[in-house]
C-alpha cells in the first residue's frame, strides 16, 4: 500500500512539473498547443523554398489571445501552404476564419502573415505534398485528397 501512495505522489509531481513547463514555454510542444511564438520577427520572405528543409513549423493564430500549433507546410508554385486534417474540427482553423492574421515560426525566425483558406478541389496540390513528405507515402501516390482536409495559403500581411 505504501508503494502505491509513493507512486501516485511521484506521478502527480511529474504531471505538475510537466504542466508548469508547458505553461512557461510559449511555443507548442508536439501536439500540445502553445501561446505567442517567441523569436525574432523577420520580414515576409520573397520565397519560401527554405521551408523545404524543415518537417514542421509553428503557426500562431488569434493575435488578441495567441494560440499556436505545430503543423506541416509545403510550397506549391512558389506559395506556402499549411494543411489541416479534419479542418472543421480544429480550433485553430476556426480562429483563422475569424481573423486571418497569423504568425509562422520556421526554425528560430517568426514571420507575420495572413492565412487564406483555399476553396475548391485540392488535388493539384498533392504532388507538392508528396514531393516534400515522400517518406509518408507508399509506392502509389494517393489520387484523392481526404474530404475533411482544409488548406490555407500563407500570404503577406497588409498593413
Amino acid at each position: 500500500m505504501k508503494w502505491l501512495k509513493i507512486t501516485c505522489l511521484a506521478l502527480a509531481a511529474a504531471a505538475a512539473i510537466f504542466a508548469g513547463l508547458v505553461w512557461l514555454y510559449p511555443n507548442p510542444v508536439g501536439p500540445i498547443a502553445g501561446r505567442a511564438l517567441t523569436g525574432p520577427e523577420q520580414p515576409y520572405p520573397a520565397r519560401w523554398s527554405f521551408t523545404d528543409d524543415v518537417r514542421t513549423v509553428f503557426l500562431e493564430t488569434r493575435p488578441a489571445n495567441p494560440h499556436s500549433i505545430t503543423t506541416i507546410c509545403f510550397v506549391h508554385e512558389g506559395e506556402l501552404y499549411v494543411p489541416a486534417n479534419s479542418g472543421a474540427e480544429k480550433r485553430w482553423t476556426a480562429y483563422v476564419l475569424e481573423d486571418p492574421r497569423v504568425r509562422l515560426k520556421v526554425g528560430d525566425d517568426v514571420f507575420a502573415a495572413r492565412a487564406r483558406r483555399v476553396q475548391g478541389p485540392l488535388n493539384e496540390y498533392l504532388p507538392s505534398v508528396v514531393n516534400k513528405y515522400r517518406e509518408w507515402f507508399p509506392e502509389d501516390v494517393p489520387s484523392e485528397i481526404p474530404p475533411d482536409l482544409w488548406l490555407f495559403r500563407i500570404e503577406a500581411r497588409e498593413g
